[in-house]
């Protein structure tokens, strides 16, 4: 059996066993080129960079598991899969943490204006009022979606004495009080928060929740910080906000597309960090989602059990 893999293996090559591993180049493809690298594979390992659709399972007859580390399936038709008898593997919330860091760092950056700060000193300016920032203490904090990763980096933002909102209809009463949150709508969270973090997947339901009435809710001083998906703010808005300074200042670790234009007059907006989708990407989680994906791909095509935290479509593997 073989596996076609569109993402960098070698650390993890081992957790294939004696799978054949195929490596291809990880780019975007058209989808007859898509069909042609797939071919008959039993397993695919897969990034971002490409749509799994039922055109291409109707195609590949072997096909029987596809593994992609992260919680982010978007890009792969997860009921077409289902159809397919296709096992889509996944490993939701194992971020959590270097996501929940990476938000609580980026925060405290962009209030206290570091990358602001730091380009004035390299363009030979020194100490000013105008890069005085704004402490953490006091404010409230929105976490849009407070699911791993939502929930860790309000556990990490406690120490800085702040309150929060909370938008999620989906979670317990339970895990929102253990972050001493209240659950609000989203309305009234974009109306009351100083700073707003997003934290949810992509789905029909989130695409574009972050639209132009959304920023008429937000106060001119509040910091929006993006970790989940580029669609989740629709992008004209969002450049109007930032054009009339609706808005504080935003950190944005995903995009449109990715990588995004590098010309791109929302880069390069000063009261704008922008990072290259690395918000869970430390070595330690990257190395734990990508053996735990390529073992579950080997253990779907060897006939053995998997765990349903990681299965997308846990219908597929039972009797």
């Amino acid at each position: 059996m073989n596996v076609v893999t569109f993402r960098s293996v070698d650390r993890v090559i081992d957790e294939f066993g004696d799978l054949s591993v195929q490596r291809e180049p990880k780019q975007r493809y058209s989808p007859s080129e898509l069909k042609e690298r797939v071919g008959g594979a039993d397993g695919l390992f897969v990034h971002s960079e490409n749509d799994y659709t039922e055109e291409l399972f109707n195609t590949t007859p072997n096909l029987r598991a596809i593994g992609k580390a992260g919680s982010g399936i978007d890009n792969i038709n997860i009921d077409a899969a289902a159809e397919h008898d296709i096992a889509v593997l996944h490993t939701p919330g194992m971020n959590g943490v270097a996501v929940a860091e990476f938000t609580v760092g980026a925060i405290v950056s962009l209030a206290r204006r570091f990358h602001a700060a730091e380009n004035h000193l390299l363009d030979g300016g020194w100490r000013s009022e105008a890069w005085w920032g704004t402490e953490l203490r006091g404010k409230t904090v929105g976490i849009v979606g407070l699911g791993a990763a939502g929930y860790e980096t309000a556990r990490r933002l406690k120490p800085f004495d702040v309150d929060f909102l909370v938008a999620d209809p989906y979670v317990s009463q339970e895990r929102i009080n253990n972050i001493n949150g209240t659950r609000v709508s989203l309305e009234e969270l974009l109306s009351n928060a100083d700073i707003v973090s997003l934290h949810v997947r992509l789905t029909e339901e989130t695409e574009g929740m972050i639209d132009d009435e959304a920023f008429e809710l937000l106060d001119d001083n509040v910091l929006l910080v993006n970790t989940s998906r580029g669609t989740v703010i629709d992008r004209v808005a969002l450049q109007n906000a930032l054009e009339t300074d609706a808005i504080g200042g935003a950190v944005l670790d995903v995009f449109h597309e990715e990588p995004p234009d590098p010309d791109s007059s929302i880069l390069n907006h000063e009261n704008v960090v922008a990072t290259p989708h690395l918000a869970g990407a430390t070595v330690q989680t990257r190395e734990r989602m990508l053996a735990t994906t390529a073992r579950n791909v080997r253990r779907v095509l060897e006939g053995q059990s998997v765990d349903e935290e990681y299965l997308a479509n846990p219908e597929v593997l039972k009797e």
